[in-house]
């Protein structure tokens, strides 16, 4: 069964767990999934020790479902934060270009309606509003004004080419800002999702290790295999520094 089938069959009960009691992972994905996957070898290997002690072999089964799901939501997420990366760096590109036409359409056009008000207020209105969206929306709309007024433009040299300029502009960065913006909900949502996945999968990790730390609490080799490295090494440094750390004070 493939990943993405295994979080589609879990994702009525990843979205039937409460906000309240999401569990948040501590240390990164990739590593946790990795080690969840190499529990669930040592179990299947240890599983007739395990089953002495009324282990349920389902929740190996369970362990492999859940694993799978969270790699898939953990990829959604991952796929979501860089699209929405890329069309940050990307506005970040065109955005000093865009301000700059911006505002030499505005210095343009107020010289050219200087003498007709109505086209003034008009002008007013548009530059009203300063932020990322005001001046996307100010780009379509001057284009629009000064396509109705072409005369005005032309008496003083203006290039009417600008106008078009300004409206794709206004449609290529009208895009990019809702894929920036358009997407804080459905990446809240998936977030949430990777977390519940993480959730799940922790009370199952979390009973398969409690039960191997159990069954070999006699051997410590064994019984290491059933804790996370990742943790146990995160811990030792910690100790190491904290040595190091002491040693200097005294």
């Amino acid at each position: 069964m493939s990943d993405q089938q295994n979080l589609t069959d879990l994702l009525e009960e990843i979205t039937a767990v409460s906000d309240e009691n999401v569990l948040y992972c501590d240390i990164p994905y990739n590593v946790f999934i990795s080690e969840a996957e190499g529990l669930h070898t040592r179990a299947t290997l240890d599983l007739p020790l395990l089953q002495d002690f009324n282990f349920d072999a389902a929740k190996l089964d369970r362990l492999l479902v859940c694993t799978g799901a969270l790699r898939t939501a953990q990829s959604n997420w991952e796929a979501k934060k860089t699209a929405k990366a890329m069309a940050l760096e990307n506005w970040k590109k065109e955005a000093p270009a865009m301000y700059a036409l911006h505002d030499d359409l505005i210095d343009n056009m107020e010289f050219a309606f200087r003498a007709e008000d109505s086209l003034l207020a008009k002008l007013a209105e548009i530059k009203e509003g300063d932020s990322n969206a005001d001046t996307v929306q100010d780009m379509a709309s001057l284009s629009v004004l000064g396509k109705e007024n072409p005369d005005l433009l032309t008496a003083i040299n203006f290039d009417l080419t600008q106008l078009d300029t300004a409206a794709e502009i206004a449609d290529r960065m009208g895009t990019l800002l809702g894929e920036i913006n358009g997407r804080m909900y459905f990446e809240d949502d998936i977030k949430l999702i990777r977390d519940k996945a993480y959730t799940l999968t922790k009370a199952v990790v979390d009973e398969v290790r409690s039960y191997g730390k159990f069954v070999f609490r006699k051997n410590e080799e064994k019984r290491r295999a059933y804790a996370s490295k990742y943790n146990r090494n995160r811990q030792a440094e910690y100790r190491r520094s904290k040595a190091e750390e002491d040693y200097e004070l005294n």
